[in-house]
């Protein structure tokens, strides 16, 4: 067991399992309960003195009211015992999943994750928060990929690889770049710039927050579409540098059949998307900042409705009808299908209470107003989400109800449960009572001469029944009452037993 010593407060930190690796360091599992720990394979002077600066002037959490921690943070400086340092401190990530498996409906499907368009509204909207909570202490992401932003299930965000970000030494007017990009997420103005010569600057994020907004609404990048250009479609980020997405003006690119059209989503997003795409690709000083980007996701969430057919589709109001049920009717494609729980007995389903909603909180930033929402409840049990590279601990949502709004209903004329109960009964009991006469005359012809027949023949010792002395000739004056009588009780419980079935079998319809 290898053990550490945090550089500000002298305390040991053992190591004791190492969990995930790069060609820049390795993470570690640490004694201290949710923490790990990373430590580099070198160490130049420039990335201690970023790792200070991080360490002394952490952002505001803004859901950090909520036991939620929203940014794998720089918390201590850790040395060996050469008082070398080897890397630092920061919070566990437990419970989440990678970002891609939250909007990918594949991924979902295979996860059996019980994802629904309000809670990837939501999810976008708490990612918004966190980046204008960043941007509120003048740092800059710089490297945002669904890779480092995980989501645990009540659509609270977490980022992770924060010592890539470009930090602003606040002393000394000193920039600790960040040095690393991705494809498809760097705006056209950086594209085959050299990081680390470049300063990054908050339009910058801007640009690739609203590709990752548009990851969660859309399932897809924004820069791509049906070709209508001559020849093969340029590649991905040639698409991106010209400015081609299925929405601007002269675009070689149009939605395709499976494109998820910008115009379901509420009208203050679509200003978003196209102020981005479009004025800002050859203006970035107009692309939304983040604090807009969550503005409009807000108003954009309190108008979502949820479907009156299907309860896992959700919809915007302003555009008035559930695209999701259309888009199923025409192409046979439903995103947002509810995984099919296995069954369980009534004894082995959770009990435990779903957790109660979160609603907005006010940062303790001046002038910047965070807003952290919670989806509907939804039951939390332990193994959906997997422990990922970075330790999570794993959970899992429990089967959800089906509704019978999922299914096509006929509309049928009730009739009363009285009615239904009478009409059984009485049916049943003249089917019953039919039949037995009908046996009864069919294979027994004339009662009257049946019972004759059967006194002539059988001697008076054999008609003496217990109690009962009755002489033979007044034996047929007894016995054919009491042949009808019988008749009519087993009759009776005959007709009471088949009216009986049928009332159950009608009622568990």
């Amino acid at each position: 067991m290898r053990i550490l010593t945090c550089v500000s407060t002298g305390n040991p930190i053992c190591l004791t399992k190492q969990i995930a690796s790069s060609g820049e360091g390795a993470v570690w599992q640490t004694e201290r309960s949710g923490y790990l720990a990373k430590l580099y394979h070198s160490f130049e002077d420039e990335r201690i003195e970023k790792l200070k600066v991080m360490v002394a002037h952490p952002p505001k959490d803004p859901n950090a009211h909520l036991n939620h921690v929203s940014l794998a943070w720089p918390e201590e400086l850790l040395k060996d015992r050469n008082g070398t340092i080897l890397g630092f401190l920061m919070p566990a990530i437990a419970g989440a999943k990678e970002l891609l498996d939250v909007y990918s409906s594949k991924r979902r499907q295979q996860l059996k994750l019980e994802v629904d368009w309000k809670f990837l509204h939501i999810t976008a909207l708490n990612i918004a928060s966190i980046i204008e909570a960043i941007h509120a202490e003048g740092y800059v992401l710089g490297d945002i990929k669904p890779q480092n932003i995980l989501v645990n299930n009540r659509a609270l965000p977490s980022i992770i690889d924060t010592d890539s970000f470009q930090v602003y030494h606040p002393h000394k007017s000193q920039v600790y770049r960040c040095l690393v990009g991705s494809e498809g997420f760097t705006p056209v103005e950086l594209l085959g710039k050299d990081f680390r010569t470049t300063n990054q600057a908050e339009i910058h994020d801007s640009f690739r927050l609203a590709v990752i907004i548009h990851l969660l609404l859309f399932g897809d990048k924004p820069f791509k579409g049906k070709w209508i250009g001559t020849g093969d479609s340029p590649d991905p980020t040639e698409l991106l540098r010209r400015g081609f997405w299925p929405y601007a003006s002269n675009s070689l690119i149009k939605p395709g059949p499976f494109t998820i059209p910008l115009e379901i989503v509420h009208p203050e997003i679509q200003r978003c998307f196209l102020r981005c795409f479009n004025e800002g690709h050859t203006n970035p000083s107009l692309r939304p900042t983040a604090r807009e980007w969550r503005k409009a996701l807000s108003v954009a969430v309190e108008h979502l409705t949820i479907c009156g057919r299907v309860d896992s589709h959700y919809y915007s109001t302003i555009y008035g009808k559930c695209y999701w049920c259309d888009r199923k009717l025409d192409k046979g494609l439903d995103i947002f299908a509810s995984p099919i729980p296995k069954i369980q007995p009534p004894s082995a389903l959770p009990r435990t209470p779903p957790p109660k909603p979160v609603y907005p909180a006010t940062s303790t930033h001046p002038g910047v107003t965070v807003a952290p929402v919670i989806t509907q409840p939804k039951k939390v049990s332990s193994s959906k989400f997997a422990q990922s590279s970075v330790g999570l601990a794993p959970f899992f949502t429990p089967p959800k109800k089906v509704s019978s709004s999922k299914f096509p209903q006929r509309t049928v004329t009730s009739i009363p449960s009285k009615t239904r109960a009478i009409i059984g009964w009485t049916t049943g009991t003249g089917l019953a009572t039919g039949g037995i006469l009908w046996l009864i005359r069919t294979f027994l012809g004339d009662s009257s001469e049946t019972f004759k027949d059967w006194v002539v023949s059988y001697p008076p010792e054999v008609m003496q029944f217990p109690f009962i002395r009755i002489p033979p000739e007044n034996l047929l004056d007894v016995i054919q009452p009491v042949q009808w009588l019988s008749g009519g009780v087993g009759t009776f419980i005959v007709g009471f037993m088949m009216g009986f079935v049928i009332i159950t079998m009608r009622c568990r319809r």
